[in-house]
């Protein structure tokens, strides 16, 4: 149980006996960390009488739009009205800070880290040095940053064992459906012995757009648009996004303790319209799948290309949406399939992980 968070259980002359104010730091302010403002904005007045929660955030990190840190509560509102107006938060008022994101995690009073940076697939940094240090200094951490459950999970997981708090990672895979918390909460007993999906959505939609006649070209601008890729969609189209996401998988539910380094990756980079429409001469469609097996003692990770059939449970997985097939030794294969998400289901993941913290919280558990 966080020591932070337990200071700042509201007393019965506050509030209603049980009650709890929650101090966030947020690393990250980009389309899902606003995203997620918004959402403790809209469902505060629900927070306050549903869960005795109040949420207030002290500090705002970002790499290049300014920081922002007060003792007190950030007015939200405020903050995303100056962001938009200005795209930045110079000039926001006393609360502008210089100090680095390591800087404001240490001097700021708060009960848990929302780290939300942009993920860096060669190490995981500096995302996993934020999450270690707000761990040490007794801050519980929620994440959608991949990078450091691909690369650090064990440490990390072991770091917040030995000082008492908690390390939630929903919001890294598939956006907000729940996979880690499906599989802790609801299938006890059960050993995950393989997974299997399509995790990336960006390939998804271009090969989609792709089969019917666009360019890779074309499908990539039409998916910047729509706001699906990032402005370099290499790590997608490459790859990478789907191998971090099936190695942090692997590293929560199968104990798999590697890196996206070691997963046997192809991309979609060579695939031509042809390719595609000469696929579906034959009733079939390419689809990038990632998947984790166990052979003995070794776990084997992959991304590659395969063609899939109507009688494969991916075929109609298309455009944005995503599924992963979780095999295990006693329910044997249940999958989770996710239609058309957006940046909304990432940010619940989060708040969705605030929720689960805070219920840890008040029942002393880790």
């Amino acid at each position: 149980m966080s020591l932070r968070a337990v200071a700042h259980c509201a007393t019965a002359s506050s509030q209603e006996l049980g009650d709890l104010i929650l101090r966030l730091v947020m690393i990250g302010f980009g389309n899902v960390g606003q995203e997620f403002a918004k959402m403790l904005l809209s469902k505060r007045d629900w927070l306050l009488k549903k869960k005795g929660l109040d949420v207030e955030v002290l500090a705002i990190a970002t790499k290049t739009r300014g920081s922002l840190l007060t003792k007190k509560s950030l007015n939200l509102e405020r903050v995303l009205d100056h962001l938009k107006e200005n795209g930045s938060l110079v000039g926001f008022g006393p609360e502008n800070t210089d100090l680095s994101p390591l800087q404001i995690i240490d001097k700021c009073d708060a009960d848990a880290l929302v780290e939300l940076s942009t993920l860096d697939i060669e190490t995981g940094e500096p995302a996993i040095t934020h999450i270690r240090t707000a761990l040490e200094l007794g801050m519980d951490v929620i994440t959608a940053n991949k990078g450091p459950v691909a690369f650090a999970y064990d440490q990390l997981r072991d770091t917040a064992r030995i000082h008492g708090v908690h390390f939630r990672f929903e919001g890294t895979v598939m956006d907000g459906t729940p996979i880690f918390n499906l599989v802790d909460r609801t299938l006890p007993g059960c050993e995950v012995i393989g997974l299997s999906g399509i995790l990336n959505s960006t390939t998804n939609f271009v090969l989609d757009m792709m089969l019917h006649g666009s360019s890779m070209e074309e499908a990539v601008k039409e998916a910047q648009t729509r706001g699906i890729a990032e402005a370099d969609p290499s790590l997608d189209l490459e790859g990478w996004d789907a191998a971090a996401k099936i190695t942090a998988l692997a590293n929560v539910l199968m104990e798999a303790n590697t890196t996206p380094k070691t997963v046997r990756r192809q991309g979609v980079t060579d695939v031509s319209s042809s390719d595609l429409r000469r696929a579906a001469s034959e009733g079939k469609k390419l689809k990038l799948v990632a998947s984790a097996s166990r052979t003995g003692e070794e776990i084997e990770l992959e991304v590659k290309k395969r063609l899939v059939g109507p009688d494969d449970i991916f075929y109609s997985v298309d455009g944005t949406s995503s599924a992963l097939t979780i095999r295990t030794d006693l329910m044997g294969d249940l999958t989770v399939f996710e239609s058309g998400p957006g940046v909304t289901q990432t940010a619940y993941a989060v708040f969705s992980d605030l929720l689960l913290l805070v219920e840890s919280i008040r029942n002393g558990t880790l």
